[in-house]
């Protein structure tokens, strides 16, 4: 027992200080680094639009020029609780998916732009909630390797939709 208690105790003291430099340090200049990068995918999307890479009637665009401000403005507390956790009302549900199908019909440079954010938001949850990547890092490992698989395809597009639903249209997260 007292083994035990020594190397709960040892565990301890040296995961305050890996925990406390974690959330001190790395997490700030990763989640910076995470928000330049949308600043970047933001400021790419305007200059493809004023350079005339995209119509200006294109409808994808202001949905995904919001969804990135949005995820700006979230960026530093989004997790994988909150962009999960909360169930989505039919009315925003429908309202994703019309603009999801929007945005995936859509020419590449959109949907190039969309998957650049999604990408980004997936990795400040990620460095938001590391115990969270740990406890599903191996259902993450499985989808991964089995993605050929349409339950897996459907199960992560379902996934994406609720994140955006939570991030972009519910009015409680903002």
């Amino acid at each position: 027992m007292k083994t035990l208690l020594f190397w709960c105790l040892i565990t301890l003291l040296a995961g305050v200080p890996v925990y406390l430099l974690y959330w001190a340090l790395f997490r700030a200049v990763l989640i910076q680094r995470l928000k330049y990068r949308l600043f970047q995918v933001r400021d790419d999307l305007r200059l493809l639009l004023i350079s005339g890479g995209i119509s200006e009637k294109e409808k994808a665009y202001p949905l995904i020029e919001k969804f990135c401000n949005k995820a700006i403005l979230r960026i530093e507390e989004v997790d994988f609780a909150n962009l999960f956790s909360s169930k989505l009302d039919k009315q925003t549900a429908l309202e994703v998916e019309r603009n999801l199908e929007m945005i995936f019909n859509s020419g590449a440079e959109i949907r190039r732009h969309f998957h650049q954010i999604v990408f980004v938001v997936f990795g400040a949850a990620a460095a938001n909630s590391p115990g969270a990547l740990v406890l599903i890092s191996p259902l993450v490992i499985f989808s991964v390797t089995a993605l050929w698989f349409n339950k897996v395809k459907l199960w992560l597009f379902g996934l994406i939709k609720k994140g955006m639903g939570n991030i972009f249209l519910n009015p409680a997260g903002c």
